[in-house]
């Protein structure tokens, strides 16, 4: 018997850590994401940034003080190609690397004041999709949405 792949079917509380269960989180999840990223794109072209300058930078508003091998694990880019884009991003003044209070020779990267203002578009954008998918789900799936997403970044 082929297994149960519908993933649309109502959720029943009492077997969330089963196998399909947990499949369909997952694809919830990737779904919820790419929702994210494709309501993004217009702010994003405007912008006029690439998709990796994009992730690169969300990343660093919503994870300010990383350091800079810490952001291109992150992001998951190869030391070449990190290097040169945050290289662009630095000369084009939209990112500032300060040096980490507890060694000097390691650097942190936050947003310049540019950098904030070119990717306040994006966050709007990103904020009210949110907001919507919010809305329609309630303040206690939000609550528990926030929990769990919170243990799986952990």
């Amino acid at each position: 018997m082929a297994p149960d792949v519908n993933l649309n079917r109502p959720f029943d509380p009492r077997l969330f850590l089963m196998d399909q269960e947990l499949d369909r989180g997952v694809g919830l999840l990737m779904a919820g994401g790419r929702e994210l990223l494709s309501a993004a794109e217009t702010a994003r072209k405007k912008a006029g940034l690439s998709k990796p300058e994009m992730q690169i930078l969300i990343t660093i508003r919503y994870e300010p003080g990383r350091t800079v091998s810490e952001m291109r694990e992150s992001v998951g880019m190869t030391v070449p190609t990190f290097a040169r884009l945050i290289g662009a991003l630095d000369t084009r003044g939209l990112i500032d690397r300060e040096r980490e209070e507890r060694d000097g020779r390691r650097r942190t990267l936050v947003l310049s004041d540019a950098g904030i203002t070119l990717t306040t578009p994006i966050a709007i954008v990103l904020r009210e999709r949110l907001r919507l998918a919010f809305r329609a789900a309630g303040p206690d799936a939000v609550a528990g949405m926030r929990l769990a997403l919170e243990a799986l970044a952990k």
